[in-house]
This record gives structure tokens, sequence and C-alpha cells, in this order.
């Protein structure tokens, strides 16, 4: 069986082959190759063709008089892949993302403002009316729209799969390595937007590539379906970070400040200010319908993470950020919480609270309640 990986140097793509040579196949993979990770054996092992998937007569000329049984499409502008591989695979598998959700890009897009919580694969759509973002949300939509209709077309069999934030040592998102760089720098008060209390959805990546093993497996169910995946269990950003302080033995405090003021970490919100506050996705159907239950637990992924991060070389600055001004929106919100205290003569927040909740607890029958 051969099969045909577009991507493959990318956050999930390692474990993409790895999933695929387990399962016997003969693996090319089809990128670039402007990424030819050195820590990664794997690579070694299956054929590369280098080629941009950005454009037909790359594509045309790279596959020239060949076929696969199986393409993986996880790069590349996914309505050209469907065009190029049409009648040149049985199966085709393609990656996008939640961005096709409708208020996931834009919050103000929906109506509440931002995705729905739990979104499942049937949840409101982008509509591209809007801003640039909205119309780049409707591009993912019609990824995905243009797989399905080739399906059905029967151009291949073909299965959708969306992936949300990845986590692992190739992600691009820097959050993760920002926490560890902070944390192992010594700071212990961290700026974080409206509390970190954002929940989004994320897998590890041996966790996603573990989806497209059980799609290739089941066949039978999921030729012409769309899934999301995501790690079982979900943390919001403040636990996520307390996990991080966790395993590299400190402990931190949390500075939340408003989102409009909370600018120095804006590079940390996944898609920017604008974006939904959360992007909590449903993986009830993959769940069911394939069985899907993590290969690794995201608390073990992340502790991986952390380690590899704390001791990785050749750092660079890419996730630095502006220091001088996380500091300086910590100081001016000090500053603003001694002044309202001596003004309001507010209580410390770490004292308790009376009446705390509603209901009286008497301590004799008959007595006043307290």
């Amino acid at each position: 069986m051969r099969a045909l990986v577009i991507g493959g140097t990318g956050p999930t793509g390692p474990d993409v082959l790895d999933v695929l040579l387990r399962r016997s196949f003969a693996v090319t993979i089809l990128h670039r190759g402007q990424h030819e990770p050195a820590d990664v054996p794997l690579l070694n092992d299956v054929e590369h063709i280098h080629a941009d998937p950005h454009f037909r007569e790359s594509l045309d000329a790279a596959i020239v008089g060949r076929d696969f049984d199986v393409v993986v499409a996880m790069y590349g502008r996914m309505v050209l892949n469907t065009d190029v591989f049409a009648g040149r695979c049985d199966r085709f598998v393609s990656v996008g993302g939640n961005p096709s959700h409708r208020g996931h890009l834009d919050n103000r897009s929906s109506f509440p403002r931002g995705m729905q919580i739990l979104a499942d694969e049937d949840s409101p759509t982008a509509s591209g009316h809007g801003s640039s973002r909205d119309r780049f949300a409707a591009k993912v939509l019609e990824a995905e729209t243009a797989v399905m209709a080739a399906h059905h077309a029967g151009a291949f069999s073909a299965t959708h799969l969306r992936y949300p934030m990845i986590f692992g040592s190739r992600a691009k998102v820097a959050f993760e390595r920002w926490a560890v760089r902070r944390i192992v720098g010594g700071h212990r008060r961290l700026l974080v937007a409206d509390s970190g209390l954002s929940i989004y959805s994320r897998a590890a990546a041996i966790n996603a590539a573990h989806c497209i093993g059980l799609i290739l497996d089941r066949r039978d169910i999921a030729a012409g379906q769309i899934y999301q995946c995501a790690d079982d269990r979900q943390y919001s950003l403040r636990q996520w970070l307390d996990l991080i302080a966790a395993e590299l033995g400190a402990e931190v405090e949390i500075v939340s400040a408003p989102l409009a003021v909370a600018q120095p970490v804006w590079h940390l919100l996944p898609t920017g200010p604008l974006a939904s506050p959360h992007t909590l996705v449903s993986t009830a159907k993959i769940t069911r319908d394939l069985g899907y239950a993590d290969v690794v637990e995201p608390r073990e992924a992340l502790s991986q993470l952390v380690r590899y991060l704390s001791e990785e070389r050749n750092r660079t600055d890419e996730a630095a950020g502006d220091v001088d001004a996380e500091l300086g929106v910590i100081a001016a919100l000090d500053r603003l919480r001694t002044e309202l205290a001596r003004q309001f003569d507010w209580a410390d927040t770490d004292e308790p609270v009376a009446h705390w909740h509603p209901y009286d607890h008497p301590r004799a029958p008959g007595s006043d309640p307290q």
C-alpha cells in the first residue's frame, strides 16, 4: 500500500509518518524541502518529493505518472490538492482546522459573540461576510467542502479532520515556549489576559496523528465524514500555566489584565485578540464512531514538552515578546489595585468574605440562622 503525505515535517508530520509506517504503508512525503528536521529519524525512512503544494504546475510535475492508495493532505491549498489527486488515489484524508466554525477567527461575526461552546461538526460555520478574518475562515470551510464534494462525486473516498491547537516540540504557537522561558528566567508574576479563563481545544501531536490512524482503520465508517479531534481532557489557559509551572518546580502568580490592556501578551492568544476567547469543540462523534481515546495523557505530553523546552538549545527571542511592556502593565495594575483599595477601603481579596452563599446554617434546632 502506497501512501503520500503532503506536508510531513510540520507539528504532527513525524507522528503521522509513524502511524502510516506502523500500518505497513510505503510512505512518500511531498514538501517544499525547507524543513528537514535532523532529529526525526523517520524522515530518513521515507521517500521525499520536493514540490510546492500551493501551485498546480508544481504538484503536477512532481507526481506525473504516479498514483497512491492513500493521500494524507496536511499542507498546501486543499481545493487544489483535491483537484490534483482526484482519480489518482483510492482514499483521501484531509486536515483542516476549527476556523471553519462561525466566530472562531472574528468574535464579531456571530451572536452571541465568539464560537459556540462545545461546537460539533454540525455547528454554524463561517459565512465569509465581514472582515478579512471572516473571509479567511470561509476559505478554510471551502477546503473541507471541496473535499466532501469530491468524495460524493466519486473522485476518491474522503474523510476530513479538523485539528485544534496542536502542542508539541514542532508546534507553531509560542505560548508554552513563552511560559517556560519566563519561568526559567526567574519571572514569578505572569501577565495573562482575562485571568487566563479562556479554553482553547488542544491536542498533543501524537493524539492528533492517532485520529488519522483511526480514520484509515475504519474506512467503512469514516468515508464521507468530517471529524473534530482534541485531547479527552482540556484545561483553561490558567490551568495550563499552573501545570507548566509545576513541572518546572515553580510557584507563579497570574496577574490578570483586561484584554484591552493586555497588549504585551496578545501574541500568546492563538489567533489574536479579535478571535473567540474559547474554541472548545466536541469530540463525541470521533469517539462514538471510531473509538477515539488519547494515546498519551495531555498532562504527560505537556510534561515532555516542558522538559524539551527547558533544555532547548540555540534559543532565540521568538517567544520573548516585550518584557518591559509586560512588567509595565503589571506595575500599573499594582498601583491601580492599591489606589482603589485605599479609596474604597476594600479588604484583601485573600481574606474570607462573609455571606458567600445564600443558605441559612442554624447551630441548633429552632435557633436563629447564623
